[in-house]
């Protein structure tokens, strides 16, 4: 939010319309990034309220430096500029956390058509008027700077308690109520008190400021959960099977004394079968909770394939054991479902691959002895392990 001051020697104009030409560049150069890559009306209403701005502030620096003629026409296309594009850029914070909906696009609309009818309500003259009447009006327009002087308390209630960064958003807002109260109080109330015109003019580069560490923070939440996205199973919130082995090959890289757990939820075909996907689907996200408990601080956990879950443990071989014991009998206390497991710890120049594949067979073992039961693969080494790709899964 912004005043234009169409006074070409004011440094103070200079300097702060220099400064958020600058922010404004930047965060219109962000919101195509994030534009070009998903096209969302968010993003839309981001860049058409930044291209407000930018005009406007470019118009500000030409007029500071003498390039563009003070008019009466460019104060009031300046303030219109201003009401519109901080209706919208409010708008299009609220939608990068929540989607438009139709009573938020019906607000929306209608505060854009409501600060037209003011602003032409400003201006037009009465019957009797002269051009030079209607040149004064342009000049100056109480109810479109008091119309937008109400937007900052109103965008407060509106928004304030749905924006994921309200401390931000929050003092953004006071900023430019408080910038308002200046412009305000510079054009009307003491027009020679030099004060109101400096707030006026600086205020607006501590506004961007925030608009831009707004923009930023939300671009790295984006770009975090994208991330988590590529690397978690969108039905458990376990890591997946790429991620999982990738840490565990890293974890045996670094030499760490750890132990892989290998779980597979007993009957689970037939749960599908009986009593449809919803509820199996309910038990398994159940059961991958319990595993992400019992290995959160400890190690990680990760979803190996269907109703298979994985999980490696760093620590000694009790902890080890303790863990897998642990997650067999929550999930049996604490669900439905039984769960078999088996588990391996790791030698010296153990691969992921191969401690993987012991793990499974201790579960193999388990789930072919009587299921509900945990297996340590150092115990079945000396046998001949069936491999794992012989075994039944969903059984």
């Amino acid at each position: 939010m912004f005043q234009i001051t169409m006074s070409p020697n004011q440094f103070g104009l200079l300097f702060s319309s220099a400064m958020a030409v600058v922010i404004v560049a930047l965060m219109l150069f962000m919101s195509y990034r994030l534009f070009a890559r998903n096209r969302r009306q968010a993003y839309r209403s981001l860049l058409t309220s930044l291209a407000f701005i930018l005009i406007h502030h470019l118009l500000q620096l030409a007029i500071s430096l003498g390039l563009t003629p003070s008019t009466p026409s460019l104060v009031f296309i300046g303030k219109l500029l201003q009401v519109y594009a901080f209706i919208v850029i409010n708008f299009a914070i609220f939608e990068l956390y929540h989607r438009r909906r139709p009573r938020t696009r019906l607000w929306f609309f209608g505060l854009l058509v409501v600060g037209l009818l003011i602003a032409l309500g400003d201006i037009l003259p009465g019957v009797s008027s002269t051009d030079q009447d209607w040149l004064s009006k342009m000049q100056s327009t109480p109810a479109l700077d008091a119309f937008l002087l109400l937007l900052g308390p109103l965008f407060v209630l509106m928004f304030a308690p749905h924006i994921g960064q309200p401390r931000k958003y929050m003092s953004s807002l006071m900023i430019a109520f408080t910038m308002q109260i200046a412009v305000i109080s510079g054009t009307y109330w003491a027009p020679d008190v030099q004060i109101f015109k400096t707030i006026a003019g600086l205020l607006p580069v501590f506004y961007y400021v925030l608009l831009f560490a707004i923009l930023f923070e939300r671009v790295v939440e984006i770009l975090q959960s994208v991330y988590r996205s590529s690397i978690t199973d969108g039905l458990t919130n376990l890591y997946n099977r790429r991620y999982f082995m990738g840490r565990l090959e890293q974890a045996l890289q670094a030499g760490r004394p750890l132990g892989v757990i290998f779980c597979d939820i007993d009957n689970f075909k037939k749960l599908n079968d009986t009593q449809g996907h919803h509820k199996a689907d309910g038990v398994l996200k159940q059961a991958s909770a319990l595993l992400m408990e019992e290995t959160e601080g400890v190690g990680l956990a990760g979803r190996y394939g269907g109703e298979e879950l994985v999980a490696f443990v760093i620590g000694t071989s009790a902890a080890v054991m303790q863990a897998a014991e642990s997650i067999r009998s929550r999930t049996e206390k604490e669900t439905i479902v039984t769960i078999s497991v088996g588990y391996s710890l790791a030698a010296p120049g153990e691969t992921a691959e191969s401690l993987m594949k012991q793990a499974d067979q201790a579960m193999y073992n388990s789930k072919t002895s009587g299921k509900n039961r945990v297996t340590d693969y150092a115990t079945i080494a000396g046998n001949d392990a069936p491999e794992s790709n012989k075994r039944r899964r969903g059984s």
